[in-house]
C-alpha cells in the first residue's frame, strides 16, 4: 500500500548536494536585482547570482589605492586569501557572478578593472577568474564608465581599450543551462529562478505546520531527527530578557549524547504569535551538547505570517535586536543532565537551568574562536566558530513578501537567509550576515564579504547535510528514529495511508453489500484534517511500526488504542500483548473488534453513533431520476500509540510510573499527545476522525409522462397511469418524512387541480442491509390529492409503528404509479404541474466542527 510522506505534499525536492537549489554554495542570489553600494563596499568576494547586477553611489576611486576610499575591483582571492581556497576549488569558484545583464557605471568599471576576477598570483602571473554575462551593456555604456569620460567616441583608443578589457574575462559558456547548479535543478533561463526559491522555501516550511488560534498554537512546532531528543519553543509561553519587556523566541535543543548522528531541527516561528511578532532576540541553546566531540545541528527557522510595518518590512533585525547560539555541556560521565528546556516558571530566558544543581555555563558558539569542522577529526579543517554555527543555520522567510531588513550595528542575524517573496536589505557596514542571502525578489545594501565569510559561513559549508542519517529523516521525517517503538504510519485499504504529518482527508472506495438505484455514498464532503470517510465500518488497518528491533535482537511493543480521547486500551493479538510485527494488521470490522469491547468499560467515550449532519443537503439531478438528501455520519476519533514492553523510565509528575503502568492503569488514566510528549518525545500517538457515512437519500422521478388522451374516449379509457421508481437509502434507521408539494396557481382547467382527480398507488418492496433477498408488498392505495399546495406526504411511520414499520429498514422501494382520472377532463390542452419534494427528519444534529 502507499504511504503518504509529509513531503509528499511538495512536488518539488531539492536534488542530492544541492540543498538551497540553484543557489547552493552562493553568497547571494536573487531572482530579481542586487544592488551593490559601492560607496561602501570595500571587499566582495563570494559567488553571487541575479537577472540583475547593477551599483549605487559613486566610489571615485579607480586604482583601489587610497585606503579611505573603496575599491573598484572585486572578487581578488589574492587580495584577500582568507578564503583559503586552493587549485582544486577553482571550478568550484569559477565562475563567481552570473547575470543576465548589469547596469550601473561601478559595477562596470568593476567588471573592466585588471584586479578584479584574480582567483591567484603565482610568481607575479595571475590565475584569472571569469563572469558570465548574457546581455552585455552596450559598448558606448562600457567605455564611459570604464574611463569615467561622458564624451568618448569610438575613434578615441582608450574606447576600444575599454572594451577589451571589459570583455576579456567574460565566461564563454554558452548558456545558463551549462553550470552545474543551474543544469541539475532545472533552470534554463533566469526567469525560472525566483521559482526555484519558492520551491526550496516550500519544502523546508513544510516540515512543520502550526495553527494559531485562541492563543495557542497547535501542530508541529518543532520536528526533529535521533540526534536529538527534544526540541523546546516557547510558541505558548512568554520569555523575556532579564528585567526588560523585551520579548524573546527561544528555541532549546536537548542533543541526545548516544546518538552519534549530526541532528536537525525545524522550528515553526508563527508571527501569529503576538510574543513571536513583537520580539527583538532570537535564542538558541544547545543543551548536552559537547562542543569538543558533536557536530553542530543543523536548524532551520521557519518565519510565517510576520505583518508589515508602514515601511513595508515584515522583518526588522535592527533597533537593539540581538541573537544568541549557546552550548550548555552534559555531565562530566557524558550521560544527559535534565536542563529545564523552557528556563523556568517566570518566563526568563534560558541560562542552563536544571534539576541537577546551579545553571551550568553557557559556551558561545559566535565567537572568533576558531574551531574543527568535524569534531570526529575526520576533517582536519577549522573555521571561526561563528562562521560554523553560521553555515548550520536557515532563516526560512517563507510567506513574508514586504522587506527583510538586517541592519543592527551591534549584533548579526546568524545563519542564512532563505526569502522567496522579500526584498533584503542588509546594511553590512554596521551589522554583517553570517551566511547567504537568497531571495527570488531582490537583494539591495551595503554586502560587505570578506572571502572567508563568502565560504565559511554559507548554509552547509561543512557538506554534512547531505549524510545518509540527515537524507533519510528527511525522506520520512515523521519516522524519526527514536529508541521507542514509534508508529510510522496507518494504512487502510484501497487509499493512501495516513501518518502523523499528512493532515490530509482520505475516503476509502464503496464497495456496498446491495445495489442502491442510485445512491450518493461516494459523493465527498469537505472534511477537517486527518479524516477518513466511508460507508462502511468494516475494514482492516494494518499499523505500520518501526520496532527498533536488529538481527541481534527482537525489540517487544504494546499496542495501545484509544475512542474519543479517552483513556488507552491495550490491543491482544493471537492471546497476547506483545506484539513484534512490523506490519500489525487489525482484520475485520473496526467497530466490532475494537469499539464494543472500549464502549463498555468506557461508556462515556463510547463508539459514538449518533447521526451527525455537516449541513450539507444534496440536490442532484441524474436521468432519470432526481436526488434529495442529507450528508449523515457517525463521528468518532481513533487513536493509536507504542510502547517498549521494557521501558522502565518512571515520572515523578505522575506519581513515579512508569509510561506502561500510567497507559494501562486501573482507573483508566487518559493522556494526551502533549502529556505523552512531556514524558517523552517518542510517545506520539497516531490518530484520525473516522466517519462512517450513512446518507438519508430520496431518489424519484423527474417527470411522471400520462401520455396523450382523446376526448370523448373516457369509457375505453377511464384513467390515465405514470409510473416511476421511488427509492430511500436510509442506513441508520432515521425517521423521516417526505412531502411532495406544488406552488403553480390555481388552474380550473387543469385537471391535477380538481379534487380525488389523481390517485396514488405504490408497490413496495424492501431489502434489509446485507440482504440481497427481495420481498415484495401488496399495492395499496396510499393517499389521494389533499390540496393544492400539498399533494402526497409519505414519512417512515405509514404503515405502523416506528419499531415495526418496514418502510423504516435500511433500504426501501417502491414502483408508484399515478393514475389521472379522465372523465372530468374537459378542456382540451397541455397539461402540467410543477412540484417539489422535500425530506425533513427531526433532530439531526450539525458535527460541532463544521458549525
Amino acid at each position: 500500500m502507499p504511504v503518504y510522506n509529509t513531503q509528499a505534499a511538495t512536488a518539488y525536492a531539492p536534488p542530492k548536494g544541492y540543498p538551497m537549489g540553484a543557489a547552493t554554495d552562493t553568497t547571494g542570489f536573487a531572482g530579481r536585482t542586487i544592488t551593490f553600494n559601492s560607496n561602501e563596499i570595500y571587499s566582495l568576494q563570494g559567488q553571487f547570482f541575479a537577472k540583475t547586477f547593477t551599483s549605487s553611489g559613486q566610489s571615485g576611486n579607480v586604482t583601489g589605492d587610497n585606503p579611505q576610499i573603496p575599491p573598484r575591483y572585486l572578487q581578488n582571492y589574492d587580495h584577500d586569501p582568507l578564503a583559503g581556497l586552493t587549485d582544486a576549488d577553482f571550478d568550484k569558484v569559477s565562475p563567481p557572478m552570473i547575470s543576465e545583464n548589469i547596469s550601473g557605471a561601478d559595477i562596470i568599471a568593476w567588471y573592466a578593472n585588471k584586479n578584479s576576477f584574480i582567483f591567484s598570483k603565482t610568481n607575479g602571473k595571475a590565475k584569472n577568474l571569469s563572469y558570465y554575462i548574457e546581455t552585455s551593456p552596450s559598448d558606448d555604456t562600457i567605455a564611459k564608465a570604464v574611463t569615467q569620460q561622458s564624451g568618448i567616441t569610438p575613434t578615441s583608443p582608450e574606447y576600444a581599450a575599454a572594451i577589451n578589457l571589459f570583455n576579456s574575462k567574460k565566461d564563454k559558456t554558452s548558456s545558463l543551462a551549462g553550470f552545474p547548479n543551474m543544469k541539475n535543478n532545472g533552470i534554463t533561463s533566469f526567469n525560472d529562478a525566483t521559482q526555484n526559491v519558492i520551491d526550496v522555501s516550500d519544502y523546508y516550511a513544510n516540515f512543520t505546520s502550526t495553527n494559531y488560534s485562541n492563543s495557542k498554537a497547535k501542530g508541529d512546532t518543532t520536528k526533529y531527527n535521533d540526534a536529538i531528543k527534544n526540541a523546546d519553543l516557547n510558541t505558548n509561553k512568554l520569555v523575556k530578557a532579564g528585567d526588560s519587556s523585551a520579548h524573546v523566541i527561544q528555541l532549546t535543543i536537548n542533543m541526545n549524547a548516544q546518538s552519534k548522528d549530526q541532528g536537525v531541527v525545524f522550528a515553526d516561528i508563527d508571527g501569529n504569535v503576538p510574543h513571536f511578532e513583537d520580539a527583538t532576540a532570537i535564542s538558541i541553546n544547545l543543551v548536552n551538547f559537547n562542543v569538543k566531540t558533536m557536530k553542530m545541528p543543523f536548524i532551520v527557522l521557519n518565519y510565517k505570517h510576520f505583518s508589515n510595518d508602514s515601511s513595508g518590512i515584515s522583518f526588522n533585525f535592527n533597533n537593539g535586536t540581538w541573537m544568541t547560539c549557546n552550548a550548555y555541556p552534559p555531565a562530566s560521565d557524558g550521560s544527559s543532565i535534565n536542563y529545564k528546556l523552557d528556563g523556568n516558571s517566570k518566563g526568563t530566558l534560558f541560562t542552563g537551568q536544571n534539576s541537577n544543581g546551579a545553571d551550568k555555563p553557557a559556551t558561545d558558539l559566535l565567537t572568533q574562536n576558531l574551531t574543527p569542522i568535524d569534531p570526529t577529526g575526520k576533517k582536519p579543517e577549522k573555521v571561526k566558530s561563528v562562521f560554523n554555527t553560521s553555515s548550520h543555520i536557515i532563516n526560512n522567510f517563507n510567506t513574508e513578501n514586504g522587506k527583510i531588513f538586517i541592519g543592527n550595528p551591534k549584533s548579526s542575524l546568524y545563519g542564512s537567509v532563505l526569502a522567496p517573496s522579500a526584498d533584503v536589505d542588509i546594511n553590512a557596514d554596521q551589522g554583517i550576515l553570517y551566511g547567504s542571502i537568497i531571495t527570488g525578489q531582490n537583494i539591495i545594501g551595503n554586502l560587505n564579504v570578506p572571502g572567508d565569510m563568502a565560504y565559511q559561513s554559507i548554509f552547509n559549508a561543512s557538506d554534512d547535510f547531505g549524510d545518509d542519517s540527515i537524507q533519510d529523516f528527511l525522506k520520512n521525517p515523521d519516522s524519526v528514529n527514536s529508541t521507542h517503538p514509534t508508529i510510522k504510519s496507518i494504512s487502510l485499504p484501497g487509499y493512501t495511508s495516513i501518518d502523523t504529518g499528512s493532515g490530509t482527508t482520505h475516503y476509502i472506495p464503496q464497495v456496498e453489500p446491495y445495489n442502491f438505484h442510485f445512491s450518493l455514498n461516494n459523493i465527498t464532503a469537505e472534511l477537517p484534517e486527518h479524516t477518513v470517510q466511508t460507508s462502511k465500518k468494516s475494514f482492516d488497518t494494518t499499523i505500520n511500526v518501526d520496532t527498533k528491533s536488529t538481527p541481534a535482537k527482537t525489540e517487544k511493543y504494546y499496542l495501545w488504542y484509544s475512542f474519543n480521547n479517552g483513556p488507552w486500551e491495550k490491543y491482544v493479538q493471537d492471546g497476547t500483548t506483545e506484539l513484534t510485527s512490523s506490519k500489525l494488521g487489525i482484520t475485520g470490522n473496526v467497530a466490532d473488534k475494537l469499539a464494543k469491547t472500549y464502549s463498555t468499560k468506557h461508556s462515556k467515550y463510547k463508539y459514538d453513533e449518533v447521526a451527525y449532519t455537516n449541513s450539507a443537503t444534496y440536490d442532484k439531478a441524474s436521468d432519470p431520476n432526481q436526488v434529495i438528501g442529507y450528508h449523515l455520519f457517525h463521528k468518532n476519533r481513533i487513536s493509536y500509540l507504542v510502547t517498549s514492553t521494557t521501558d522502565t523510565d518512571t515520572h515523578s509528575k505522575y506519581n513515579d510510573k512508569t509510561i506502561n503502568e500510567l497507559l494501562g492503569g486501573a482507573s483508566g488514566t487518559i493522556l494526551s499527545a502533549s502529556d505523552l510528549a512531556e514524558i517523552n518525545p517518542d510517545y506520539t500517538p497516531i490518530s484520525y476522525n473516522l466517519h462512517v457515512i450513512g446518507d438519508l437519500l430520496v431518489s424519484y422521478p423527474k417527470i411522471f409522462n400520462f401520455g396523450n388522451f382523446t376526448a370523448g374516449t373516457s369509457v375505453a379509457t377511464p384513467k390515465l397511469t405514470a409510473t416511476g421508481l421511488l427509492t430511500v437509502d436510509n442506513p441508520f434507521g432515521l425517521k423521516w418524512d417526505l412531502a411532495v408539494g406544488t406552488k403553480d396557481t390555481d388552474n380550473p382547467k387543469n385537471p391535477f387541480f380538481i379534487p380525488d382527480q389523481l390517485g396514488w398507488f405504490e408497490k413496495r418492496q424492501t431489502s434489509p442491509l446485507g440482504n440481497s433477498t427481495i420481498t415484495y408488498g401488496n399495492a395499496s392505495n396510499l393517499t389521494t390529492i389533499k390540496s393544492k399546495d400539498t399533494i402526497f406526504d409519505l414519512n417512515s411511520s405509514i404503515f405502523g409503528s416506528d419499531t415495526t414499520s418496514i418502510i423504516n429498514n435500511n433500504y426501501y422501494s417502491a414502483q408508484i404509479a399515478l393514475n389521472l382520472q379522465t372523465n372530468k377532463i374537459t378542456h382540451p390542452g397541455n397539461f402540467k404541474d410543477n412540484v417539489t419534494w422535500s425530506i425533513t427528519s427531526p433532530k439531526i444534529p450539525v458535527d460541532p466542527s463544521q458549525e
